[in-house]
């Protein structure tokens, strides 16, 4: 995700044209490019094929169609987006909710426990990450006991196995005594909190946008900028060709942002910054925990301009 700076509109301008979206706009672009250039040199040199007859209305109703489509469009694929920020909005408040619970529960001394949820709170996020990328890799994750490494490995959902190792340990410290009834009965919304994050953002990863009406609007833009030379090359002549250039630019960027924020989970520049919000989670959690952070580098959860994952 490029995290930027309001007043800085260069900069920003920058980075969105030095990335994969705006070099897929600039590879269709020379598409469309060589296809006006065609049609306005034939039209204007050999053949007269242009729809001078089309009213003015047809194609600005044509346009305001399209228009909506592209908004509505763009609006549901930014409210994914916003909906799995929330929902890491929602797992950072709650982790910390999580730390600051077993900070003021806890003996002391049981530098055990703390240790392991230190590690085992700030373990979720990792395992959450790698899940919604489909990765498997366990290094990101703290050992918080021997052997628990080689339990989660049994789990092909390694956040449900996290999960697991914190009710397991939390059911151990209420039967021990250490967690009163009350205190366990209201600990249980917090664990459950976490695989209800989990599951908003397997839903939103696993119901793309359908795909009859993605395929609709690129068919409405194609045949929208196929028709567009024909109409304007009368007003404009030769400068049809930046003409409808800048058009295509708006339309087509338009949706390829669409496609690229509807899928806010992934490693594309304007995806969510799930890296460095795991990180601010390990040293918040650790933090309150009072617990050493080992190997963490405490500025990587810090925003500032510049692209992160």
């Amino acid at each position: 995700m490029i995290i930027y700076k309001n007043k800085g509109l260069l900069p920003s301008i920058y980075h969105f044209h030095t990335g994969p979206t705006a070099k897929a706009i600039l590879r269709q672009l020379i598409v469309i490019g060589v296809y006006v250039t065609l049609v306005t040199i034939g039209e204007m040199t050999f053949l007269d094929i242009r729809l001078k007859d089309t009213p003015g209305s047809f194609l600005s109703a044509m346009g305001i169609l399209l228009s909506l489509l592209l908004i509505f469009r763009t609006n549901t694929a930014y409210d994914r987006f916003y909906e799995g920020r929330q929902a890491w909005g929602e797992l950072v408040n709650n982790c910390r909710n999580l730390a600051i619970f077993f900070n003021a529960v806890l003996p002391e001394g049981d530098e055990d426990s703390r240790h392991f949820f230190a590690k085992a709170i700030s373990n979720f996020p990792f395992a959450l990450k790698n899940h919604l990328r489909d990765m498997t890799d366990l290094s990101e994750l703290d050992m918080v006991e021997e052997g628990e490494r080689r339990d989660l490995r049994n789990f092909d959902h390694k956040p449900a196995g996290v999960a697991n190792q914190l009710w397991v340990k939390t059911e151990i410290l209420y039967r021990e005594g250490h967690i009163s009834e009350s205190q366990h009965i209201n600990l249980n919304q917090y664990l459950t909190t976490l695989m209800d994050v989990c599951g908003v953002c397997e839903r939103i990863k696993s119901t793309p946008i359908p795909f009859s009406y993605t395929l609709f609007i690129k068919l409405f833009i194609m045949l929208y900028v196929m028709m567009l030379p024909f109409t304007v090359i009368t007003a404009f002549g030769y400068l049809t060709i930046p003409v409808v250039l800048l058009t295509s630019y708006i339309l087509v960027g338009l949706e390829l942002i669409g496609e690229e924020i509807e899928e806010p989970f992934g490693f594309e520049r304007n995806d969510l910054p799930l890296n460095q919000l795991s990180r601010l989670i390990r040293v918040s959690v650790h933090d309150i925990l009072q617990i050493p952070l080992p190997q963490v580098d405490k500025q990587a959860a810090k925003p500032g301009f510049t692209i992160v994952t």
